[in-house]
């Protein structure tokens, strides 16, 4: 109960065995070395299921214990069996439509990690209304793409402009086989099967390996991305309080659409018209931003906020589907949340939507790092 391990398989032989032990909140006895035994409560309901919890051998020993008793009291222990059978019963009252294969992706940002774990997703889920599956890997950590091991990234931040630009594309790279890797042979399978009818994403890396990430999605699938809300150091989506922040596409100046332009992503942040690289200054410019809000880093707070950011990136490669047929490139500097790079890769479709250029900020310079999708012939 109070650590969610699965009791009904050995961790060593993998085989079915019953790992759980049934404990009183009162125990048995009013004897004094019964654990909680001077609570008031009548005999006869100490082996009532209102008195009993399921738990592993470890936490059994460990609430039971002489030392522990100040700690696991007897109001404290009905409070955790309560909420535990709330979410339980929330959890199966859920039916089959509300599954959802989890999908992590973890590395580094600038040299800095973030906790990401099964159980943080978990939470994440449920509090929209759906239940986790993790079973899709075949272990029970669910589709977990780990980049915290590939070798590179540190060295991305270190040097100048070029040297780092350098070392961000060999980084790249390698996480791109390792996310190719995970999405052809985990994913991919479930989804051919049928198992796999939605996904939840949560994805804390580089921004240029986000939006390839969400590239990778089959949009086929109905998908959920999460982010992470620095507030509350939390992935929870915050309940809808209104109908989230809107955005639109700007052409800036009037230079013609030839077979390269540039899009400006202005949402957590912006990126002044000196920092675009001069090799992009006489291409046509469009700039992305919030309406009637400023830029700022949780601009993203609600879902519906992420939503509308999905929908103008949509309507955006769309319109330049027309209105830019030569259209062959598009180099794209973000200044974005996390959850916008999964959400600029599921919009992008490699074989109808220009070649995808993402630059990224290093030592002070916007620098191209990684293409997402083939460039048009």
């Amino acid at each position: 109960m109070l650590c969610n391990a699965y009791l009904m398989d050995g961790p060593m032989s993998g085989r079915t065995v019953r790992l759980g032990e049934i404990a009183h909140i009162v125990g048995q006895s009013t004897h004094e070395r019964s654990p909680r035994g001077a609570d008031p409560l009548d005999e006869e309901l100490r082996d009532e299921a209102d008195n009993l919890m399921l738990l592993c051998a470890q936490e059994h020993t460990e609430i039971d214990a002489k030392a522990t008793q100040d700690v696991f009291t007897v109001t404290w222990l009905r409070e955790l069996k309560q909420k535990h059978e709330d979410r339980i019963r929330h959890v199966t009252g859920l039916g089959p439509s509300r599954a959802t294969t989890v999908v992590r992706m973890v590395g580094p940002v600038h040299g800095k990690a973030v906790e990401l774990s099964q159980q943080t997703a978990a939470r994440a889920v449920t509090a929209r209304h759906r239940f986790p599956l993790f079973l899709e890997s075949y272990s029970r950590h669910g589709v977990e793409i780990d980049l915290q091991h590939t070798p590179g990234e540190e060295e991305t931040a270190s040097g100048n402009a070029l040297s780092a630009a350098a070392a961000s594309r060999s980084y790249y790279r390698q996480a791109v086989q390792v996310i190719d890797g995970v999405i052809k042979n985990r994913l991919r399978p479930g989804v051919e099967r049928g198992s796999v009818q939605h996904v939840s994403v949560f994805g804390f890396a580089r921004l240029p390996l986000l939006v390839y990430l969400g590239s990778r999605l089959d949009d086929t699938v109905p998908t959920d991305v999460y982010q992470r809300h620095r507030p509350e150091q939390s992935w929870v989506w915050p309940a809808e309080t209104g109908p989230g922040t809107e955005f639109t596409v700007r052409a800036a100046g009037v230079r013609p659409v030839s077979d390269e332009a540039v899009l400006i992503m202005n949402i957590s942040g912006s990126i002044g018209t000196s920092e675009v690289p001069q090799e992009l200054a006489d291409l046509r410019h469009y700039e992305i931003g919030p309406i009637g809000a400023a830029t700022c880093p949780d601009i993203l707070r609600q879902h519906a906020s992420l939503q509308h950011l999905e929908n103008t990136l949509r309507d955006f490669l769309a319109r330049l589907e027309t209105e830019a047929k030569t259209l062959k490139r598009l180099h794209v500097l973000p200044a974005i949340p996390l959850s916008a790079a999964v959400g600029l890769g599921r919009a992008h479709h490699p074989q109808v939507h220009p070649q995808l250029v993402i630059y990224e900020r290093l030592a002070g310079s916007y620098v191209p790092t990684l293409e997402v999708g083939p460039a048009t012939s």
